[in-house]
Order: structure tokens, then sequence, then C-alpha cells
């Protein structure tokens, strides 16, 4: 197939899944293939053999030669999917009800919060040094090294 072909290939076939409102992962767990290979298929990155066209077309329950067809769809439509935030169309609300939720924190919980942030964004940098000379995990900033129990 030429690389057009191989994506509207790709496109007609996430038009066919999302007709059965079928995700990547369902068409995967129904096929058997995996859904990094669907997606590959889906933005005509992957050339596919007949044995996968006809397991796909078992799979959604069409004919073969349907699997074919791109005629529904034209070159405006060879852009499969939009890039889209994790969250969709949640992510402001969400947003907005995690800064609802810090405004009610008391100063010691705004701390932790900020202490767990500072760890996440070092990626890992609170864990002990691995290596020779490593003196062991360090004792939390307001821990009192001289009263060791």
């Amino acid at each position: 197939m030429t690389s057009r072909n191989l994506r509207l290939f790709g496109l007609h076939l996430a038009w066919l899944r999302k007709q059965r409102g079928w995700s990547q992962e369902t068409l995967s767990l129904e096929s058997g293939l995996s859904r990094s290979y669907l997606s590959g298929i889906e933005s005509g990155k992957r050339n596919l053999a007949l044995a996968n066209i006809c397991r796909l077309a078992e799979t959604l329950a069409v004919p073969t030669a349907e699997m074919l067809d791109f005629s529904r769809h034209d070159a405006s439509q060879l852009q499969v999917e939009q890039s889209r935030a994790p969250f969709g169309n949640r992510q402001r609300a969400a947003i907005e009800a995690t800064v609802h939720h810090m405004t009610e924190l008391t100063e010691p919980e705004l701390n932790l919060v900020a202490a767990v942030a500072r760890a996440l964004a070092g990626k890992g940098s609170f864990r002990p040094a691995l290596g020779h000379g490593s003196a062991g995990p360090r004792p939390a900033p307001d821990a009192d090294p001289s009263q060791d129990g």
C-alpha cells in the first residue's frame, strides 16, 4: 500500500472502531492484536498483512471488502485523531477543584503538599544515594540528630 492508502486504511479502521464505541484497547483485546500495533495502523505508519485485515474485519463484524472501502473518507480527513490533553475536557475542572481544595488547607498541610511536590519534581531525589561511601538515609529536615533512639 502507498503511504496515502495506509493513512486512509488507518482512518477507516478508526472510523469502524468508533462506530462500535470501542477504544483501541477494546479492539486489541477482541482481535488479539496489540494496542500499539493498532495505533500504528490507525496513524498510517504500519503496513499490515492480509491475514490481519481479515482478522480485523471478523472482529468488527464487517465484510473483508469493507476494510478496503475508503470511499466515505476523503483526503482532508487523513488526520486520524487530534492530540488531546490527558484529562480531555475535564482538565480545567480538575485544576479548579484542586485549587479550591488547596485554599482550605492549613499551613502544615500546605507545607506537606509542597514537600511532596518538590520530591516528585526531583524524581526521587529524596532517596538516599547508592554506591560506595553512602551514609544511608538522611534525617528529615526537622529531626533532631542528637535524639537518636
